[in-house]
């Protein structure tokens, strides 16, 4: 008997066992994801991020990256794109590849639910500066740090709309306008 073939391995005590194990697309399609979102689930991790980035972009009319170390604008303020699907079919997954000395001032955290996109953002310095301080966002080795939507979720601003988006962005942008000073002057 070859003890690699499928016939033989495919009685073993492991392999029944991960039989068991529910897949990221086997949980979706339990929680009735509509076709669409089953789509995105089932394509491998780069592919995933790409496509889902582009799709992000488009849906909060982003303007260009300014480099390879974001992945676009809105107000003059560049913007990284973090996305992710539902993590070992719990209500949490896990943003990747948070890189503190690239070049962007906000992240977008976008979650792929079952019937379309959750978005939230922060500020990059409070994503790198005081939760990286008190280990939320823990570092995930040669590709940056990451962080559990459970970890953060209190942190973030939830984004439903481009006008909430540019009002969660607008205030560092008025922050760094000049201002002309009122006249005090009476007529």
């Amino acid at each position: 008997m070859n003890v690699l073939s499928v016939e033989h391995w495919r009685n073993t005590n492991a392999f029944k066992s991960s039989k068991e194990k529910e897949t990221q697309l086997g949980y979706y399609k339990r929680m009735n994801s509509c076709e669409e979102v089953l789509q995105l689930v089932a394509l491998d991790s780069k592919p995933f991020g790409t496509i889902c980035e582009k799709i992000i972009s488009e849906i909060f009319n982003l303007g260009p990256r300014t480099s390879s170390q974001n992945d676009g604008t809105r107000l003059g303020k560049k913007i990284e794109i973090k996305t992710a699907r539902y993590w070992n079919g719990k209500d949490d997954c896990v943003w990747q590849h948070l890189e503190p000395e690239h070049d962007y001032e906000f992240v977008l955290c976008v979650l792929l639910d079952f019937q379309g996109w959750k978005v939230w953002c922060i500020r990059k310095s409070l994503l790198m500066g005081e939760l990286r301080d008190k280990k939320v966002v823990t570092y995930q080795g040669k590709q940056g740090w990451w962080v559990k939507k459970s970890a953060i979720l209190s942190y973030l601003t939830p984004i439903h709309t481009m006008t909430e988006l540019d009002a969660f962005i607008q205030p560092i942008v008025d922050e760094l306008t000049p201002h002309t000073p009122h006249s005090t002057q009476f007529q």
